[in-house]
């Protein structure tokens, strides 16, 4: 009979994902992983597989802790320059966090990491063109800009923009600044209709 384990697997993943976040796949020894996650080697493995599958699972889990709340913005009923504001705010919350990790682990990995294996940066990457396809469904939402022939190229633009941010926080630029960039961002949008009097 297997014995019960004698940890919690999310409070492990919790960890594991703010370790990988801050340092990289390729940083992230399995011993650091051993030390900082307070979980013997053999326990590792026999849990979550090899590095990979544990970055693999790290990744399911910030799909849920954070891409979750951002494409959440993004949902109905929001719309136009109402959703994608709501999105910004949110995106530059979580990449500026005041403890953990900064940026985004997504962004983090495809633009640093050299190692993972393909099938998981495959992941990454479709992680990362998901968020043009929120955002151009949440511009599509607005009548204002439905009938536009861009919205799928303003839907580029801000995804760019929050990737951009996301990057910005990593170096340490200041939530304040971020903010102000993004405002400067939304101005392509037309202002809410009821904003307009």
């Amino acid at each position: 009979m297997a014995r019960p384990r004698e940890f919690d697997v999310d409070a492990v993943l919790d960890r594991a994902t703010d370790l990988f976040w801050s340092r990289g796949y390729e940083a992230t020894s399995v011993q650091e992983l051993v030390d900082t996650l307070g979980v013997n080697r053999a326990s590792l493995y026999a849990t979550f597989g090899d590095k990979a599958q544990l970055f693999e699972a790290v990744l399911r889990r910030y799909g849920e802790r954070v891409n979750g709340a951002l494409l959440e913005t993004l949902g109905p009923p929001g719309a136009g320059a109402e959703a994608v504001r709501a999105w910004f705010k949110v995106l530059i919350e979580k990449a500026t966090q005041p403890a953990g990790p900064r940026g985004c682990l997504m962004l983090n990995t495809l633009t640093g990491c050299t190692t993972v294996p393909d099938a998981l940066m495959d992941k990454v990457v479709a992680g990362v063109r998901a968020t043009t396809d929120r955002l151009q469904e949440a511009l599509s939402r607005d009548p204002a800009l439905a009938s536009r022939e861009n919205v799928r190229t303003l839907a580029r633009f801000f995804a760019a923009e929050g990737h951009g941010l996301a990057v910005l926080a990593r170096a340490g630029v200041r939530r304040q600044e971020l903010e102000m960039a993004a405002e400067v961002a939304l101005r392509v949008l037309p202002a809410p209709a009821r904003a307009r009097h």
